[in-house]
C-alpha cells in the first residue's frame, strides 16, 4: 500500500515554472525570451569617426540577423552613444545574439586594429516584457570631457553603476515618448534638452578603470557559456556515499 503511494507520487506531473513561462509565451505568440544588455566601451583611437563606428555596430546587426535567418522575434534593437573617447551599447535581442554581439566585442578588443581597447557589462537583464527600443539608433555626442580622471564619488560603484542605469532607462523612456513626425529633430537635440538623461564621459571612464565585481568583462560573460560547470558538492565528499532512497531526494 505504501509502495503504491509513492508510485503514485513520482509519477504525478507537477507543473514546473519553465511550462509555466512557455504557456505564457505561446500565448503571447513569444518564440523566443527577450533580454536587454548594457555594456560601456574605451575606443582605441580617440580620434576614431564616430560615423565609422555606427557603421561598425549596424553591420554586425544586420549579419547576425541574416545568419539567424531574420524575423522580429530574433532582431536586435537597442540604442548606440557614441561619445568621443567612449561608447554606451544599449542590446535587446535573445541570448543566442547577446552572446555573439559579446563575442565580436572580445575579438574586436582583442584585434590589433580593433576600435575598443576595453569592454565591461553593466547589466543583462533577462526576459523583459518588451522592447524599449523598436529600432536600432545610435547617436553621436561631441562632448568634450575636460579631464576623464577627474570623476570623483563618494557613492559606491554598484550605486554608480545602478544611477548609470536608471539614466539609461529614463533616456529610452524619453525617446519612446517622441512623435513620430518630430522624431529626427528631437534625437538630434538629446544632449541639449535632456542632458541630465546622458551618463558623463568621465564616469564612464571610471567604471572602466575601476576593477570592481559589480561589473562583468567580456571574458567573465563567455566564460559562463564556454567553460564546462563543475561543481564538487558536500555529499560527494563524505565517505560512505549517501543512500537515495527516493528519485527527489
Amino acid at each position: 500500500m505504501a509502495s503504491d503511494r509513492a508510485d503514485s507520487v513520482l509519477e504525478s506531473h507537477r507543473t514546473s515554472l519553465l511550462e509555466l513561462i512557455e504557456d505564457r509565451n505561446k500565448a503571447l505568440n513569444k518564440k523566443n525570451l527577450l533580454h536587454r544588455m548594457v555594456y560601456i566601451a574605451s575606443l582605441r583611437n580617440e580620434d576614431a569617426d564616430s560615423d565609422q563606428i555606427a557603421n561598425y555596430h549596424e553591420n554586425l546587426k544586420k549579419n547576425l540577423e541574416s545568419a539567424q535567418q531574420y524575423s522580429e522575434h530574433v532582431s536586435i534593437t537597442g540604442l548606440l552613444l557614441v561619445y568621443t573617447k567612449h561608447i554606451v551599447h544599449i542590446v535587446e535581442t535573445t541570448t543566442e545574439m547577446l552572446r555573439e554581439v559579446i563575442k565580436d566585442s572580445k575579438k574586436n578588443m582583442e584585434s590589433s586594429n580593433g576600435i575598443f581597447s576595453q569592454v565591461k557589462i553593466l547589466v543583462v537583464s533577462h526576459d523583459i516584457p518588451e522592447r524599449l527600443y523598436q529600432n536600432w539608433m545610435f547617436k553621436t555626442l561631441e562632448i568634450q570631457s575636460a579631464r576623464l580622471d577627474s570623476y570623483d564619488s563618494s557613492e559606491s560603484t554598484d550605486k554608480i553603476v545602478l544611477d548609470c542605469l536608471i539614466q539609461l532607462l529614463k533616456l529610452g523612456n524619453h525617446v519612446a515618448k517622441i512623435p513620430k513626425g518630430n522624431f529626427k529633430n528631437s534625437f538630434d537635440q538629446l544632449h541639449s534638452k535632456v542632458p541630465d538623461l546622458l551618463p558623463q564621459q568621465a564616469m564612464l571612464h571610471f567604471l572602466l578603470e575601476e576593477d570592481d565585481c559589480s561589473m562583468m568583462t567580456v571574458k567573465e560573460y563567455l566564460n559562463m557559456y564556454e567553460q564546462p560547470y563543475d561543481v564538487v558538492l558536500d555529499s560527494e565528499l563524505v565517505w560512505p556515499l549517501p543512500t537515495r532512497l527516493f528519485p527527489y531526494n
